[in-house]
């Protein structure tokens, strides 16, 4: 066998080494070094030397069976569109390189321990009036007070247009003596938000058409 460092007794994720196993020899001539292993689960198995130091192999596959067991137990709606509103909510409070990690957890903004399962936030979101059918824009997330976290007492869903008011950093047009936040405006003149704000934020004005 060829002279290799010894891993045994050694912990690769889910795996503790034993002992060395007999060589593998590729069709293409490539000689693997392997070793004889216990995953925490019971399972043995004789893993290539490169794939546990490499981290490639970290379990018997019990590892990704429990991790999508779990995922779809716990939260049992991965994939759907609340999903997707729970998880964002995570990513810009919890994740520092979200682009809108600056203005949530980057000042303080957090979620209440609770919601960190997906199925407790998905009984509150029920009660609160989400419907999976609702309108794009009809029903977002948001806040009450926009410095306090998310929580069930200071959380609702409401359109788009209260949202945008309800921003710690609204915009507001004056024209023709009247002024108005973005999303009124938006209103006003028949225009989608995300539309006029594109707009506006190009320097574009669609308030003079």
């Amino acid at each position: 066998m060829v002279i290799a460092r010894d891993l045994s007794g050694q912990r690769f994720g889910r795996w503790t080494v034993i002992e060395r196993a007999n060589d593998a020899i590729t069709e293409k001539g490539y000689h693997n070094i392997m070793w004889h292993c216990v995953c925490d689960c019971g399972t043995h198995k004789d893993v290539r030397g490169k794939s546990l130091t490499g981290g490639i192999s970290k379990s018997c596959g019990c590892l990704m069976r429990e991790s999508v067991s779990e995922r779809m137990s716990q939260h049992n709606g991965f994939g759907t569109r609340l999903y997707a509103v729970w998880n964002s909510m995570r990513q810009r409070c919890n994740n520092p390189n979200s682009q809108a990690y600056e203005n949530y957890g980057g000042r303080g903004i957090s979620i209440c321990p609770q919601w960190d399962d997906f199925g407790a936030f998905r009984v509150w979101a029920e009660s609160a009036g989400y419907r999976d059918d609702a309108e794009r824009g009809e029903l977002t997330l948001d806040r009450i007070d926009v410095d306090k976290d998310y929580s069930p007492d200071n959380c609702r869903f409401v359109d788009m247009r209260t949202q945008a008011n309800n921003r710690r950093q609204s915009i507001t047009v004056e024209h023709n003596g009247e002024t108005h936040p973005l999303s009124v405006w938006a209103e006003i003149l028949g225009v989608q938000y995300p539309t006029l704000w594109k707009q506006y934020k190009n320097g574009q004005s669609v308030l003079n058409k």
